[in-house]
């Protein structure tokens, strides 16, 4: 917490639970099917009853996985598919984290690299929900379909889970104070004048509307 600092709703409850959904589905969707990639993990699915009731665990949670990662970009989808010259600005210097007092330009609600993390948590998503539905009828389908679908979804899974680490990495420790976000709803106002200065400006001018 920022003591003495002004602060400013930026996730409402139900995003924040649809936010601790999909972290909580993603991780058992890793715990439960890592066994069908390698036997040296096949002890996983011990935990859960075995290998037969391991997958219906995995397939279950990824239907959730699904629909509360869909739900979630759908309330974002403006901010995350808003682009100006500022994310331009932002790609070229990478939002100023390789090089030393390069200051990154000016924020929305999202920086430039939670727009691209969003985009491609959404076509990763749906490309993991349909070849896993193609896996999941494996006997009922083209065997070169289910091929390709075995090899594009474990490469989903790889990219989602590098995506992700990188994601929970510069929510915590790269950007101190932006998990309070997540956690209570709200973000101190020193916080956001420098992550997010254009959606502070936003909230402000929102708040003296209804003040009038």
């Amino acid at each position: 917490m920022t003591f003495g600092s002004r602060y400013y709703e930026r996730y409402n409850t139900w995003e924040r639970v649809c936010h601790w959904l999909v972290a909580a589905c993603f991780l058992l969707l890793i715990i439960t099917g890592i066994g069908l990639y390698d036997k040296a993990f096949l002890r996983y699915f011990d935990v859960l009853g075995g290998g037969s009731k391991a997958l219906l665990f995995h397939k279950i949670t990824g239907v959730i996985f699904l629909v509360a990662s869909l739900t979630l970009s759908f309330q974002h989808w403006r901010e995350t598919l808003r682009f100006d010259a500022d994310d331009i600005a932002w790609i070229r210097c990478l939002g100023g984290y390789l090089s030393k007092g390069h200051s990154s330009p000016p924020m929305g609600k999202f920086n430039t690299g939670q727009k691209i993390f969003g985009i491609y948590m959404v076509l990763g998503t749906i490309g993991l929900g349909l070849t896993g539905f193609v896996i999941w009828n494996p006997l009922t389908l083209p065997r070169e379909m289910v091929r390709w679908s075995l090899l594009l979804h474990s490469l989903y899974f790889i990219f989602m889970t590098v995506f992700v680490m990188i994601h929970v990495y510069l929510g915590t420790v790269g950007n101190p104070g932006t998990v309070e976000g997540i956690l209570y709803g709200e973000v101190s106002e020193v916080w956001a004048k420098r992550h997010a200065p254009k959606w502070l400006a936003e909230v402000k001018a929102e708040r003296r509307l209804h003040q009038v």
